[in-house]
């Protein structure tokens, strides 16, 4: 039990790109001719691709607040999904050097100025197993950045 408890607390990370998140890429978003939300690319921070379903975890913080998960969508290559749905896609490989696009929704978007902004995110490494109770290395992709929305 001692040693399942340090397998928990443990994540792989290895960040190859200079950017997890591509900060110049974040853009508002207009719905209907009003700002409702905000966009940005990110790309994985591991040498290996991954199928969209071993994404454990996926979560935005604007500023510190954390974004609901029904108002967050994930694209890659044209496929738009809710994070929900992201458990499912076991067909769809994310390549470390594709950028994936994170949408979210959000009344009014992020205000003209200065915000942080952070991705959680969160994979299993499904050829990595720590143990025979179907636990895999958790490898941590997420990344903060400094942004400024004009």
């Amino acid at each position: 039990m001692e040693q399942e408890k340090m397998i928990m607390g443990f994540a792989m990370r290895m960040k190859l790109n200079d950017e997890i998140i591509n900060a110049k890429s974040v853009r508002s978003m207009y719905i209907n001719g009003e700002k409702n939300g905000f966009e940005f690319d990110v790309q994985l921070a591991y040498y290996r691709g991954h199928y969209l379903s071993d994404i454990e975890l996926l979560e935005v913080y604007a500023d510190g607040e954390k974004m609901p998960a029904e108002s967050v969508t994930f694209e890659l290559r044209g496929k738009e999904m809710p994070l929900y749905k992201l458990n499912y896609a076991m067909t769809e490989f994310w390549s470390q050097v594709e950028p994936a696009t994170i949408r979210v929704i959000k009344k009014g978007g992020l205000a003209a100025g200065k915000h942080s902004l952070e991705l959680k995110l969160m994979l299993r490494i499904p050829y990595m197993a720590l143990g025979g109770d179907h636990t895999y290395m958790p490898l941590d992709s997420g990344d903060a950045v400094d942004i400024e929305i004009a």
